[in-house]
């Protein structure tokens, strides 16, 4: 591959990921993931909830299990961008290649 290629390809990536946020788009761990976090917080001794959050952290949980980049800080669940790498990873991927064609090999392994 062509590490040079690599400054400009994340750039864009990011600069696309953020615009797609813009524009309401939401990047949301699967249904299960959300259910089996909830599971597990309203578990915990910090559940508050009235508060619908966690006293340890403070974060609004419906908010925080929905995001699939997001962590318990206390280590009782960790990131699952598993739905991201499915379905939200290509809509991002296709803009930038539609947007810099020129990083479509680059972006597809074939470079």
């Amino acid at each position: 591959m062509d590490e040079s290629k690599l400054p400009a390809l994340i750039f864009h990536f990011m600069e696309l990921f953020f615009l797609e946020e813009s524009r309401g788009r939401t990047w949301s761990a699967s249904k299960n993931c959300q259910k089996e976090r909830w599971s597990i917080c309203e578990g915990c001794e910090h559940f508050d909830e009235p508060e619908e959050g966690c006293r340890y952290c403070g974060c609004y949980l419906p908010t925080k299990i929905s995001d699939p980049f997001g962590e318990c800080p206390l280590d009782k669940w960790v990131a699952n961008p598993e739905q991201w790498y499915e379905t939200d990873y290509e809509i991002v991927k296709q803009r930038v290649i539609e947007l810099y064609p020129e990083l479509k090999e680059y972006l597809n392994g074939e470079s």
